[in-house]
């Protein structure tokens, strides 16, 4: 019976033990074969002869090779079936009733029987609404049976975390969100933001199979019932696993997740000046393998595939690394080169935590509201949550309701954003959701309180239900719009009635020019006497001639800092930004502070778009600390800080400029890095004459060296067919078919190059295997040819169509062409140095006066004659053609010189 059970299961394949997937182990599904057979089988472990513990309810057998346990659970090591748990399932509610104690721990010691017999430390007994699990080692040592602490449902994530033990780490999922990214982006070539809500939903129903109990999500519904043989799930369901996923599960976490949940606390709706406040949306709604409305193709399948068996791979998310919870957006933006769109509600981490620290939250009374009324993804609101200083363990959940000692509230005019903030509030309290006293239900209403969808209103969003003299802290980076922002001033005079006692024609008639400007009167007259806003703007904003916004503001709030951001700071724009802390006054007799004013050259943290981590750079950092600091009554820090200044509020009147650089001096500015230091005119002159003499001189050098190198012995070689060179079209491949068969891994990848104008740019990756598997046509004795032929040589390309039609290129071998570029390739590749080549096609394409609409087909490439070196025997000069090559490279370097010479010439400040 027992090899015979293993049979029927399918757990013998080829002649070897194989278990049904578990996350990343194997589960043998059992009750009739004893551990004797499961070895013959190929379980990697050796039985002992006699039992090491005396059970007192449990009847053992008599030897431990006859003990059939349930479940088996298994690992794969150096290919070895090496058993890491077992289990034992009783009957629905046997744990229960008048008996209860004794099944119970009949139970646990046939577990813990099993366990020993195996040599695992784990073990456990469910009758499917109590899990216990049992310390077998701790169990053997004492004589008695002792438990764990553990009491979630058994799954892959719980296995993992008890094999870890008290050596369990938190995971970082970086490497995860970077592959997800591009198999992602490579399948649909989406927007980013489309990338990251869909990486998103897959994290959320990942984070939550393995933190859920199963009477919340259920294993037919979980995310692991996606793992596992394809042809096997389309036998069992009828149906791929992505039509599963939209069809079944994502359903499921909708109705565990529901749209529209009531805000319980009616002091958010108050605060606007409104009745309800209902979150109108799930934590998921972002799914880029929608084919159409809310149906998906089977074709997306091998990448969603590929996503599920990459966050399978990775392991549970159940410990996650603080670090990433802060950067899982910041991956989507490092990796997009399209990032306007999602950098328009990305704040970077590393200017959100000395925002966060100068609000010193940690020091608000119960009650506080801490507002962001352009909350994004809610980076201000959530990242508090992590820190001690801050707003540690702020949210906690009793008696199935949450409770928050202070109010954090996020607005957003965006539905995509609001389910992104609620699953980064997800992320953020993850030990919070892993609680069993945590009900689905309280972390809706947690959310529901915490994130508020403000679109009512689509233009004006936040800004048409103004808070007033309520909010303790603001922490917010607004929207940046002054082209074409006067709809929204057209807007508010069209709004009918009076928004929490406030007509907004009146209430924002001085704000002035921008969005910006109108959340800056949004801010001051949200705040509460007393109560201080960190606001991230523009610094048009605070240079604008118009008196009459900053008297208005300058009337309600003192300026407590000025803090000038390097270029860059942020992923979607190169203009400068600033920090203003503002503080609400009590009384318009209030002393006015003086001003703190910074300027940060640095952020910890490089400022191109790999944002590689640079601790022992942070200005930031050092000017939020003297900010603090002088709190505190400690001005030491910023008197003594070359990158901060304390100047008197006189200087911040409303006539004046409110960015910060005045302050310093010249000299200091150089000192700092902040700008060039002065040049006398004449020594521009003299600077400029010796570039341009050093330039000419370099110019007629490598013009005489060109000249010399192709003063020689040259012939002209026509492309047209029959000559040392071949000339023809590359292949052809649409993109679909390059995004429905991305590659596997790095092995498995392809480069397919078109006609793009930049040489780095590619049309994507495709997997080699699936390129191998299209053959086309019949060549003589059968043989088949490939679609799609990958450059067995280096080549170079021409492009043929487009803007950037001309354009020649050198690619590697090993990749794919299209038929949008021509492809040149010498017959015998010895004879032709392809950077010499690159420079001969390019000048012959100029020469020929090929633009857009003249496109380039390889008969009109064929019809093109180079000129080539040649020795004193009349062969091609490979190292003649290399010298030129070399000289042509130093010719551009000096043209790129020159442009140099004119930026600089152009941004000289000359005295």
């Amino acid at each position: 019976m027992a090899n015979e059970e293993l049979q029927q299961r399918a757990y013998i394949k080829g002649g070897e033990l194989r278990g049904e997937g578990f996350g990343s182990f194997e589960h043998l599904n059992l009750g009739a074969t004893n551990l004797k057979a499961l070895v013959s089988a190929g379980l990697s472990v050796t039985l002992p002869t006699a039992h090491e513990f005396a059970p007192v309810e449990y009847r053992a057998p008599a030897k431990p090779a006859t003990l059939k346990p349930d479940s088996v659970y298994v690992q794969r090591r150096d290919g070895q079936a090496v058993p890491v748990a077992v289990g034992e399932h009783k009957k629905a509610n046997e744990f229960s009733g008048n008996t209860a104690a004794k099944k119970l721990l009949s139970a646990q010691e046939q577990a813990l029987m099993s366990a020993l017999a195996l040599g695992v430390n784990i073990a456990f007994t469910t009758d499917g609404a109590k899990t216990v699990y049992v310390d077998v080692d701790a169990s053997k040592n004492s004589g008695s049976l002792v438990t764990h602490s553990e009491t979630r449902d058994f799954s892959p994530a719980v296995l993992d975390g008890l094999l870890a033990g008290t050596v369990e780490t938190p995971k970082d999922p970086t490497p995860l969100a970077e592959r997800v990214w591009q198999l992602i982006w490579h399948a649909t070539k989406s927007e980013p933001k489309d990338c990251l809500l869909t990486f998103v939903e897959i994290f959320v129903l990942k984070f939550l199979s393995d933190n859920l109990p199963a009477a919340v999500l259920p294993a037919d519904l979980n995310f692991y019932r996606l793992v596992g043989d394809p042809s096997a799930f389309k036998t069992s369901t009828g149906v791929t696993e992505v039509e599963y996923y939209v069809n079944q599960i994502r359903p499921k976490i909708k109705t565990i997740f529901p749209d529209n949940t009531l805000c319980d606390d009616q002091s958010v709706p108050a605060l606007f000046g409104m009745t309800t406040v209902v979150s109108k949306t799930s934590v998921i709604n972002g799914f880029v393998f929608f084919s159409s409305g809310q149906s998906t193709h089977e074709s997306y399948n091998a990448t969603f595939r590929a996503v599920v068996h990459a966050f399978n791979e990775f392991g549970p998310l159940t410990r996650i690394d603080p670090e990433f919870k802060l950067r899982l957006y910041e991956t989507f933006l490092r990796r997009s080169a399209r990032q306007q769109r999602l950098g328009q509600f990305f704040t970077p981490r590393n200017v959100v935590r000395p925002m966060v620290s100068m609000a010193q939250l940690a020091k608000l009374p119960d009650g506080a509201i801490v507002l962001d009324p352009a909350a994004g993804v809610g980076g201000f609101l959530l990242e508090p949550l992590m820190w001690a200083d801050a707003l540690e363990d702020n949210l906690t959940v009793v008696s199935g309701k949450p409770k928050r000692r202070v109010k954090t509230i996020g607005l957003d005019v965006d539905p995509d954003l609001h389910i992104l903030a609620k699953a980064n509030m997800l992320l953020h309290v993850a030990e919070l959701v892993r609680d069993p006293a945590t009900t689905p239900n309280a972390l809706n209403k947690a959310m529901a309180e915490s994130f508020v969808l403000m679109d009512d209103n689509k233009t004006l969003g936040s800004l048409l239900q103004p808070p007033v003299n309520s909010v303790a802290r603001i922490l917010t980076n607004p929207p940046y719009v002054t082209r074409g922002s006067a709809i929204y001033k057209d807007t508010i005079k069209l709004v009918q009635g009076a928004r929490n006692g406030k007509n907004l024609k009146d209430y924002y008639e001085n704000a002035g020019l921008g969005v910006e400007a109108l959340f800056m009167r949004y801010i001051s007259g949200a705040l509460e006497p007393g109560g201080r806003a960190f606001v991230v703007v523009p610094q048009g904003l605070l240079n604008r001639t118009e008196p009459g916004p900053k008297q208005q503001l300058l009337d309600e709030c003192n300026l407590l800092a000025s803090i000038q951001l390097p270029r860059n700071t942020f992923f979607n724009t190169a203009q400068k930004t600033y920090i203003l802390a503002l503080e609400k006054r009590h009384t318009a007799a209030d002393p006015r502070p003086d001003v703190l004013c910074g300027l940060a050259r640095t952020i910890g943290e490089s400022l191109d778009w790999r944002r590689t981590p640079q601790p022992d750079r942070n200005d930031l950092a050092d000017i939020a600390a003297a900010f603090i600091a002088r709190e505190e009554g400690e001005p030491d820090l910023a008197a003594n800080s070359p990158v901060v200044k304390v100047v008197g509020a006189d200087s911040f009147t409303p006539d004046d400029r409110w960015d910060v650089p005045r302050f310093w001096t010249d000299e200091e500015l150089v000192d700092l890095g902040e700008t060039t230091p002065p040049v006398k005119r004449g020594e521009f002159i003299e600077d400029t004459r010796a570039t341009l003499d050093e330039l000419i001189q370099d110019l007629a050098n490598v013009e005489q060296e060109i000249e010399l190198l192709t003063s020689g012995d040259m012939t002209e070689i026509s492309l047209a067919d029959g000559g040392p060179l071949t000339v023809r079209s590359g292949t052809r491949i649409t993109t679909k078919e390059i995004q429905d068969h991305p590659p596997a891994d790095d092995d498995d990848a392809v480069t397919v190059y078109s006609c793009f104008k930049d040489a780095s740019i590619v049309k994507g990756l495709v997997s080699s295997a699936w390129l191998a598997d299209q053959q086309k046509g019949t060549r003589k004795k059968g043989q088949q040819q490939p679609r799609f032929p990958l450059e067995s040589n280096p080549s170079v390309t021409v492009n043929a169509n487009g803007a950037s039609v001309g354009k020649v290129f050198v690619r590697p071998p090993g990749c794919l062409l299209t038929d949008d570029v021509i492809a040149v390739q010498p017959v015998d590749p010895t004879q032709f140095d392809l950077d010499y080549l690159s420079v001969a096609l390019q000048s012959a394409v100029t020469a020929g006066g090929f633009l857009y609409e003249a496109k380039l087909f390889a008969t009109r490439v064929r019809e093109l004659t180079i000129e080539v070196p040649v020795d004193d025997g009349g062969q091609f000069d490979v190292e003649q053609q290399r010298r030129i090559a070399s000289a042509r490279k130093r010719f551009d370097a000096i043209v790129a010189r020159l442009a140099e010479l004119g930026r600089w010439t152009a941004e000289a400040r000359i005295i």
